[in-house]
């Protein structure tokens, strides 16, 4: 953690964020959608934003943005360590997004907050937390379950493939969450597909910058 960094200071306003937090659905009309995925590198971050179109699954846009690393890696305090990144490139979207996926946790306990959550809430916007572990919560077929409440869903997009998880952040319900995430995935990949794309693109440029 970096030194200087207010660990009271980020649970207070954790604690915030967290009773700011609706998980009713706030979105019937979906027209875009758009999903984030980042890359540290020496000290900096970069932010790969795509936006699909909810209905074709076109690409839409893609947009990258650069930013310092706020403080060392930490589970405790991912939503300030990412979340800052992922709302600097979320506004630098000429085509603004009526949802977005987040790589991270959504709402899924009470006590901390997930980065999707994090992000939805300060910018008020419906968001999803898409993970590829389960690292809060047991399954019951496809449901997680957390104090014998659904908090989210598992989900297997390739055959033969593991499972995504799937919690809603902010804005959305776990039905629409999963409605949202079978919607815009595409059997070929493991991932829904606006963050395979963000995934592909963001190790593009990993690739080029560890050539130089």
């Amino acid at each position: 953690m970096q030194k200087g960094f207010d660990l009271k200071e980020f649970m207070d306003i954790e604690k915030k964020v967290i009773k700011a937090i609706s998980l009713k659905d706030s979105i019937s009309d979906i027209k875009t959608v758009a999903s984030f995925e980042i890359a540290s590198i020496n000290k900096k971050y970069k932010c790969c934003a795509v936006v699909i179109d909810y209905n074709s699954l076109a690409e839409i846009e893609v947009n990258f943005t650069e930013g310092d690393e706020l403080m060392s890696y930490s589970p405790r305090t991912i939503p300030f360590r990412e979340g800052p990144i992922i709302m600097e490139a979320y506004r630098n979207l000429k085509n603004k997004p009526d949802v977005l996926i987040i790589r991270g946790d959504g709402a899924l306990r009470r006590s901390k907050v997930g980065l999707a959550s994090y992000v939805g809430v300060l910018i008020n916007k419906p968001t999803i937390g898409v993970t590829k572990e389960l690292i809060h919560g047991v399954l019951n077929e496809d449901n997680i379950m957390i104090d014998d409440e659904i908090k989210g869903k598992a989900l297997k997009i390739k055959e033969l493939a593991n499972p995504v998880y799937i919690s809603p952040g902010h804005g959305l319900s776990v039905d629409k969450s999963l409605e949202i995430i079978k919607k815009v995935s595409d059997p070929e990949y493991k991932l829904p597909l606006p963050m395979h794309l963000a995934h592909k693109y963001i190790n593009k440029v990993k690739k080029w910058l560890y050539l130089q």
